[in-house]
């Protein structure tokens, strides 16, 4: 199993490839099959199998991850397609009609894992070039390559169109390696055995004056371990859905450079920034705890 330096350095190096690898990619293209009505539509070449990276390895797990396709609504009508641009303001979500267990995809702060699972997208802007990219993510065993599925409609509730066929995208990790840490980026985890928060402290010296004083010490005992470990229990849930898991990296990633006032526990180390040693700290929780 890797230490935790390696998996800080192996995010950070991720962090470093990918900010620039995602800067460009392929987009499905969204409109609708008639002028001002018909069915939503996705125009992209569904044949195509989307290669995921590698983010980082724990144990005999390897989690991988891609931002496109993205989802891009059309400006122009196209009817050699045929794909009419939407009316502004059309709202569209994603709704998972089937899924490999090993696959999910993050829309905001939602995770899709299982089928019927929907998530809210966005609203068609008139700004061109706008559009909206998910977070395809696999989890596999090491050693594991190989391609998994995603099904999906798209569906609006918007009266003047119909939802999308179903479309499946295929995923796979065949192309890359398990990724390898870089030894110079270590350092960036050294105060990582820092956040244990010391919360399990607090209640051990707040309890000793119990003996002396029964009438004074009990509000005192009790106040002190009920505050305690609520903080804890939320570090790492950077998407603020009330749990720490994958989903939490895309957000945390985002968030990197961020001050206070930062949402719920993006801040793993409690210094009012996100950074990189927050988000290897968030990987450590979500794959060793």
């Amino acid at each position: 199993m890797k230490t935790l330096a390696a998996i800080g350095a192996t995010v950070i190096l991720w962090l470093a490839l990918t900010r620039s690898a995602f800067a460009h990619g392929p987009e499905m293209m969204l409109g609708s099959t008639a002028p001002g009505s018909g069915a939503l539509s996705l125009s992209f070449d569904f044949t195509e199998t989307i290669p995921v990276s590698p983010l980082t390895t724990v144990g005999s797990l390897v989690f991988y991850y891609s931002q496109f396709p993205g989802i891009e609504w059309v400006q122009m009508d196209d009817s050699s397609i045929p794909l009419y641009a939407l009316a502004v303001g059309t709202p569209f979500s994603m709704q998972i009609v089937s899924i490999d267990p090993d696959a999910s995809v993050q829309i905001g702060s939602k995770t899709l894992s299982a089928a019927g699972q929907s998530a809210f997208v966005a609203n068609t802007t008139n700004v061109a070039g706008d559009h909206f990219h998910p977070q395809w993510q696999l989890v596999l065993p090491v050693g594991t390559t190989g391609t998994r599925s995603i099904s999906f409609k798209i569906t609006t509730t918007s009266h003047a169109y119909t939802a999308s066929p179903v479309y499946t995208l295929v995923f796979t990790n065949a192309a890359d390696d398990t990724p390898t840490p870089t030894a110079t980026l270590t350092q960036t985890v050294a105060a990582t055995e820092t956040p244990t928060f010391a919360a399990t402290a607090t209640p051990l010296s707040t309890e000793t004056p119990t003996p002396a004083d029964t009438a004074t010490a009990t509000p005192t005992a009790t106040a002190t371990p009920t505050a305690t470990p609520s903080p804890p229990s939320q570090l790492g849930d950077a998407n603020c859905d009330q749990r720490v898991s994958a989903a939490d990296i895309p957000t945390e990633v985002d968030l990197l450079g961020h001050s206070a006032p930062l949402p719920c526990g993006a801040d793993l180390n409690d210094d009012a920034t996100v950074d990189e040693l927050d988000l290897s700290l968030l990987i450590e929780r979500l794959f060793t705890q």
